[in-house]
């Protein structure tokens, strides 16, 4: 009994029920925009503020990501506040660009939605506040601070949101309740995290790294790494909304959401039970990692089967909160994403291994080879099974792409990353 006290009130279980508090809040906010607008303004929604992601990765080129590799080494606070600084300074530049190229494609492109062109417009003022809102929350995370950060980006960002909704929606029902909703609520959580991060760690504006050579290859590996992944994750989206419609693309959304909670059982089961596996890693201890990886699966794999069930289960029930048919005519998705997450499982964390162990070019050969094989299924899968199309390339495109990162935790560390075997 006392075990397990001690196991919820750890700072990484706390973390696990923050993420999934704020996956039940997302859930809402596509209830309350499919209910109070439309299903087609949901989707609209979808793909234009989730394709902000791609555009803060490149604002980021992998700064947040290194802080993971680079912080963890670093023996004093003045010298990760430098490594912090060179992130804020080279996002900030970045984010301005990229928002500035936004702004012009959004004025000048003749789209036939006009909410399209509004929502675009809008995502280019929020984006430098939405790249500094990650450095900041990143580099918490680095140095060991992670309750109050992932409070404030995962619950209050989304709270804030829908609040700001209901209230505006009393008055109108535009797409520009979205949009200012959308700004406030960012646009507040950044001025949070600052004074977060602030308050862990702040020294005066002199003080300034220099990154070197290493550091910089390392940010250019990265920047492609993360626009690969992301590429991949909004494939399904955007070749859905291209085949099928906006309104399909959003509830496509909500289907990888839930499955979504069973990839998280994994990240966070490697917190709460590891939580020294980056530093057992950078000693290159792979006979420990192994031992560690077990731990890690006697808890994940249960917890996920559990979870698959209750999701399949309650998911019928949960889809009549929707207004649009679409939602319930396309369910069995849920259990394809669903059985896409328990593969990973199976296959263990090797991506994450290969990340922390710097094997940066393998993970770029490999999501290249899942970006690919994605959009290839996608476009002959979707045309002839619809949504459930685009969840069977979900599922081949990872599992593929999952099976070749253990070969190379194999191959490299003779490390066994699958749920099977010694």
């Amino acid at each position: 009994m006392l075990k397990i006290r001690s196991l919820i009130q750890s700072s990484p279980f706390k973390s696990l029920a923050i993420q999934l508090s704020g996956f039940a809040l997302s859930f809402l906010v596509s209830i309350v925009l499919t209910n109070l607008f439309d299903a087609k303004i949901y989707g609209e929604y979808v793909l234009v503020y989730s394709t902000l992601d791609m555009f803060a990765v490149f604002s980021l080129m992998g700064y947040n990501q290194l802080f993971s590799i680079e912080v963890p080494k670093l023996k004093t606070d003045q010298a990760r506040f430098g490594v912090f600084k060179i992130a804020t300074r080279k996002s900030f530049i970045n984010s301005i660009i990229i928002g500035f190229g936004i702004l012009l494609f959004g004025i000048f492109y003749p789209f036939q939605e006009k909410n399209i062109t509004y929502l675009l417009i809008s995502s280019a003022f929020i984006l430098p506040v939405i790249s500094l809102t990650i450095v900041n929350t990143n580099f918490l995370y680095s140095i060991k601070e992670t309750i109050y950060p992932q409070i404030n980006d995962k619950i209050l960002r989304i709270i804030l949101f829908i609040a700001c909704v209901f209230i505006l929606a009393q008055f109108s029902s535009s797409i520009v309740v979205v949009i200012v909703a959308f700004l406030f609520s960012n646009t507040f959580t950044f001025l949070i995290s600052n004074f977060l991060r602030k308050k862990r760690i702040n020294y005066p504006k002199t003080i300034y790294t220099t990154p070197s050579k290493k550091f910089n290859n390392s940010i250019y590996l990265l920047l492609i790494i993360n626009s690969i992944n992301l590429i991949f994750s909004k494939t399904d989206a955007l070749q859905i909304a291209y085949y099928l419609g906006s309104d399909f693309a959003g509830a496509n959304n909500i289907y990888m959401k839930m499955s979504q909670i069973l990839h998280l059982v994994m990240s966070s089961s490697l917190l709460i039970f590891s939580p020294k596996i980056s530093k057992i890693i950078a000693q290159e201890r792979f006979d420990i990692v192994r031992k560690e990886l077990k731990k890690v699966f006697r808890f994940a794999l249960p917890f996920v089967i559990i979870l698959l069930i209750i999701v399949v289960t309650l998911s019928p029930i949960f889809l009549n909160f929707y207004t649009s048919n679409i939602y319930k005519s396309h369910s069995y998705s849920i259990t394809l994403y669903c059985l896409s997450a328990l593969l990973s499982i199976l296959t263990g964390p090797a991506a994450m291994i290969l990340l922390l162990s710097n094997k940066l070019k393998a993970l770029i050969f490999g999501f290249s080879l899942e970006l690919i094989l994605n959009l290839i299924l996608n476009a002959i899968l979707i045309p002839r099974y619809s949504i459930e199309g685009a969840a069977y390339a979900t599922i081949l495109s990872e599992l593929a792409v999952n099976l070749y990162f253990a070969y190379i935790c194999s191959k490299a560390f003779k490390l066994n990353t699958l749920f099977f075997g010694k």
